[in-house]
């Protein structure tokens, strides 16, 4: 058997719509609060790890720039020392010059057709010469051959007169010479500069 029943249910109270309308306005409230809040740390956690990056960038960035720095002192140390040598070894040729000067002297002088009576050599080459030649032909061939001479980059004749030694007329002269290096002078003529 089957029972219906026919009698009215009793009625609930109802809620109000504004009860319901608090509710969901304080529930939505508390949502968007939890998510400002979950956003709020999580960008603050974003940050955070941004700043440890930077602050740990910039401790790698001050070691290194202590080594570059350090670099470049052992840098400019081995320009001064390959200066220094560049320098060594600019003297040791430069101190070799003097002896090619006197050789280029010595060496082209007409055997007994020619002699000092004094020689002096001064700073950077210059040569002051007097003597006496056997004849006019005699010193010109000397000065033609000095001018030859690749150590010799100027011969000046000053004066040239005649004199009687022991009965004889003999050129007497004075001139300056002017000694060079021949290595400044290859690089001058290569690449237009001195070197």
């Amino acid at each position: 058997m089957i029972t219906i029943n026919l009698l009215p249910q009793p009625k609930r109270a109802k809620v109000s719509d504004k009860a319901r309308i608090i509710f969901v306005a304080v529930l939505g409230l508390v949502v968007v609060g939890g998510l400002l809040a979950g956003s709020y740390w999580y960008f603050d956690v974003q940050v955070q790890a941004l700043q440890q990056a930077v602050q740990e960038r910039s401790q790698t960035k001050k070691l290194l720039l202590a080594q570059i720095g350090k670099a470049n002192q052992y840098v400019d140390e081995l320009k001064a020392i390959e200066q220094r040598i560049q320098v060594i070894k600019e003297v040791r040729v430069r101190q070799g010059l003097p002896v090619r000067f006197l050789d280029a002297l010595a060496s082209t002088m007409p055997p007994e057709r020619l002699w000092f009576e004094s020689l002096s050599l001064g700073a950077g080459g210059q040569m002051n010469l007097s003597g006496v030649a056997l004849d006019n032909q005699a010193f010109a061939a000397y000065v033609e051959a000095l001018r030859q001479s690749p150590f010799i980059a100027r011969v000046d004749i000053q004066r040239t007169s005649r004199r009687d030694v022991q009965g004889r007329g003999l050129v007497a002269f004075v001139c300056s010479v002017v000694g060079k290096d021949p290595g400044v002078e290859a690089s001058v003529s290569k690449d237009g500069t001195h070197g």
